[in-house]
């Protein structure tokens, strides 16, 4: 192995400093005036709490300690005037007391495996009901015992769990993951009760809801008839009440951020009722979104996706700077895949498998005309909703394959023809799989897939092991398929090689339940798996297998770049970092691409 030292890695810069999660809630100061709280999560650091005076537009900024609290995903005003923020990954609640302007951990809501909130809620006697993800269950919190009370599942197989309180105590909680209803629970005597419509995920034209009312009352909205909630049981309505109304300040004034839209949060705006609007700016310091993805751009420059929020930005190899170019899609996760056709770069995103496309030689401007840059394309279709790979050339299509949408198996393959603008899709190619690689073998005219045998979000797998395949995008038909190695689960990457053969990574477990990464050589023209090796450790990344300049094959894991000599097939280690190649970006020429958490870096071999 060459020597570590003759590897040159570099800082390139952070790309994106945004906030996520960003929550605008009214309560008061340590002298009991009006004040508003901006909640806002980050990735480089803890969550953060702003203290605002609406009328100078001065804050005071607070960063929640601890380890793992990223992610404000619910909050309130408390009745005893503090403020409460249930926080992700940690699955810790936390408070900000105005008294001292220090927020405090007062511990995990529902340990060890419910991490991330789905909403909180005040009771009528001042205590808190949390509802998580993961068991879908509930929890109660008392600010004067500082006790939890847990009151476990509401669903022996969902996993999200949205609570309410009703004005007499009783916790209505709306459960989803493979299907919606709702459960109400007596905090007294710990009884539960499923009440109302049960909709299945994918329903077409089915929905249950749960909301208060602007009477204090909850009810049940369904596309099966509405009910008001009474005590533990419920009564068919006709038309509800008005949804409660959102918060305003004492004289009536709304506010909001004016940037949200573009995923900035910095220009707050405060409305009177008369129309007048005060306008600040909230220059506070971020630390630094995650990356998600990187791609080489067809002109030649590395792009990006950050992490809540969304923004595309650029990196130029020549001057060596680093812009945050803004918003390219109406989704606000992360984009998933990236592809290049006749000087585009078109962009894959989570939620909804929205697709967009930017032309490098225009103005920045997104939006939805024919006339933006980037431009929403819209949807896929209705079922893909996390784009993990893109294909761009077959046909003179965008392809995506992806999983499917919360509760559903089946990820489509699906593409679009930017000549027509149309799309379409193919659902089960390899049945209730999910389509998680992608790779065009132009000799043949086929398109190979690798399947995982997961689905959308908190559905089970029904296949046992996934699959290799060969899609004729001509006849629309899948010509072959096979296992690379018993007990594969996905196939996370796979790379055509100009000697015709497909280099990929399989990830499962073998008969005795130990986890695999395996690097596998297949012969498409002969429909067979010639060799296989383990892959070096560190765990599989996605896009980790890479053609270089000179004919090899280029890898990475979390903490080793190797290289394959695919005369041979012979794997040698040439670097090892530990941890740090957490998003593998684009090789040009021997310098490689990557990023840790917020950071990007670049990988230069001798």
């Amino acid at each position: 192995m060459t020597a570590q030292a003759d590897f040159l890695v570099r800082d390139l810069g952070i790309p994106v400093r945004g906030v996520n999660c960003v929550q605008l809630i009214v309560g008061n100061d340590s002298s009991g005036r009006e004040c508003l709280y901006a909640v806002m999560g980050q990735q480089a650091d803890n969550l953060i709490v702003l203290q605002i005076d609406p009328l100078k537009g001065t804050f005071h900024q607070t960063v929640a300690p601890g380890s793992g609290s990223n992610y404000p995903t619910t909050a309130i005003w408390g009745k005893d005037d503090r403020l409460y923020i249930a926080a992700a990954w940690s699955g810790h609640l936390l408070c900000f007391d105005p008294k001292d302007r220090r927020i405090a951990d007062l511990g995990p809501i529902n340990p060890p495996n419910d991490t991330f909130p789905c909403r909180i809620d005040n009771a009528p006697d001042g205590s808190l009901f949390i509802g998580t993800y993961g068991s879908a269950s509930l929890t109660r919190y008392d600010p004067r015992t500082r006790e939890f009370k847990r009151y476990g599942r509401c669903d022996e197989v969902e996993m999200y769990c949205y609570p309410l309180v009703a004005p007499d105590g009783i916790a209505a909680c709306q459960i989803g993951s493979t299907t919606s209803q709702v459960v109400l629970v007596d905090p007294k005597t710990g009884e539960k009760k499923k009440v109302g419509p049960v909709v299945r995920a994918g329903e077409a034209g089915k929905s249950v809801s749960l909301r208060r009312g602007a009477d204090g009352q909850l009810y049940i909205i369904s596309s099966e008839g509405n009910f008001r909630i009474r005590g533990m049981e419920i009564e068919q309505i006709g038309e509800p009440p008005a949804p409660e109304t959102a918060q305003t300040l004492a004289d009536g004034s709304s506010f909001s951020f004016a940037d949200a839209e573009q995923q900035e949060y910095r220009q707050l705006v405060i409305q009177k009722p008369s129309g007048e609007k005060r306008q600040f700016n909230l220059d506070y310091e971020a630390s630094g979104s995650s990356i998600f993805l990187l791609h080489l751009g067809p002109d030649g420059k590395i792009y990006g996706s950050s992490t809540m929020p969304l923004h595309l930005f650029r990196y130029d190899p020549a001057d060596g700077s680093v812009v945050d170019l803004g918003r390219c899609t109406p989704a606000a996760g992360q984009a998933y895949s990236m592809g290049n056709l006749d000087g585009k770069l078109y962009i894959g995103s989570y939620p909804g498998a929205m697709l967009s496309v930017h032309d490098p030689s225009r103005p920045y401007k997104f939006g939805d005309a024919p006339s933006h840059n980037p431009r929403n394309l819209g949807r896929m279709d209705e079922v893909s909703y996390r784009p993990r790979a893109m294909l761009t050339g077959p046909l003179g299509r965008v392809w995506t394959g992806s999983y499917p949408v919360t509760g559903l198996l089946g990820g489509p393959l699906a593409w679009y023809d930017p000549a027509t603008g149309d799309k379409k899709n193919y659902r089960h190619i390899i049945p209730d799989q999910s389509l998680v690689s992608l790779a065009w073998l132009e000799s043949l005219g086929l398109i190979a897939g690798g399947s995982g045998i997961g689905g959308g979000t908190g559905s089970q797998p029904k296949a046992k092991e996934a699959v290799l395949f060969l899609w004729d995008p001509v006849k629309e038909q899948t010509v072959w398929s096979g296992v690379p190695r018993p007990g594969t689960q996905r196939i996370r990457v796979l790379l055509a090689v100009p000697n015709g053969k497909i280099y990929g990574i399989a990830v499962g477990r073998d008969s005795g339940g130990e986890e695999f990464h395996e690097i596998f050589v297949f012969d498409p023209a002969r429909r067979e798996f010639l060799r296989s090796m383990p892959a070096p450790p560190g765990g599989v990344l996605d896009n980790s297998l890479q053609l270089g300049a000179d004919g090899n094959i280029y890898g990475l894991s979390w903490s080793v770049l190797y290289r394959i000599d695919p005369k041979t097939d012979a794997l040698e280690e040439l670097f090892h970092l530990q941890g740090e190649f957490q998003v593998v970006g684009p090789l040009v020429g021997k310098t490689i691409y990557f990023a840790t958490n917020h950071r990007l870096r670049s990988l230069t071999m001798p």
